[in-house]
């Protein structure tokens, strides 16, 4: 069932904005709050341009993020095998999907992931992702469960505009009133989701080692290939 909705010309968005979807109510969250998102971090937009020459990358896109954290099963590629343009992440950095926020493509950056068997490497990230970088005291990786909970979930999915490939828009995001109480929470918070993901790390890392040394098992017990009888 639609929802009708009256704005004002002078609440109209800058440029005079007329798709209806921009002045959706789910949009907000229906929280008193001092501050928005956009007071607590900021969106970063540096790109892979600015990478060593001679770096070893970790190339994430909105896959390998999901309900908090990054999971890969790849390795890293030389930096000149890197095409188009890539957000260059540090560790603490949090990713959110522009596209489909539905699919609650949310991970905190933990420092595990810039670091392998062959030593350090750097991590960049599709633009198809919000890179976000705490901008004060409070650590973005309290965001992770805010952005998570179900009504800025909502208020995500109400935020995309477009036809074909519909997107939440910065301005949207940055928008979000940020609550007092996550503020104060904030500490404990982002030192348990940063907890959590040295634990998601330390078992993904695990699980391959367990799968290299059960492959090494099984090449063990193949029978050896016979030569090929001669004519």
């Amino acid at each position: 069932m639609g929802t009708l909705a009256t704005r004002t010309v002078g609440e109209l968005a800058e440029g005079l904005v007329l798709a209806a979807e921009r002045y959706d109510a789910r949009r907000a969250l229906g929280v008193a709050a001092r501050l928005v998102l956009g007071d607590v971090a900021e969106m970063v937009t540096q790109t892979a341009t600015e990478l060593p020459r001679a770096a070893r990358v970790l190339v994430l896109d909105t896959s390998h993020a999901a309900e908090g954290f990054v999971v890969v099963a790849h390795g890293a590629v030389p930096r000149g095998s890197v095409k188009g343009t890539r957000r260059r992440l540090r560790a603490g950095d949090v990713l959110l999907s522009r596209l489909r926020p539905y699919l609650r493509q949310v991970a905190f950056v933990d420092a595990g992931l810039f670091v392998d068997e062959g030593g350090p490497r750097e991590v960049v990230a599709s633009p198809e992702f919000y890179v976000l970088r705490s901008r004060g005291e409070l650590d973005v990786a309290a965001l992770v469960p805010f952005l998570l909970s179900e009504g800025v979930q909502a208020a995500l999915a109400a935020a995309q505009e477009g036809g074909h490939h519909p997107r939440v828009g910065a301005e949207a995001l940055l928008a979000l009133p940020v609550p007092d109480a996550l503020v104060e929470a904030g500490p404990r918070l982002a030192a348990e989701v940063r907890a959590d993901a040295d634990a998601v790390r330390a078992a993904s890392l695990a699980g391959r080692r367990r799968s290299a040394e059960v492959e090494a098992l099984l090449r063990d017990l193949r029978p050896a290939t016979s030569p090929s009888p001669t004519r």
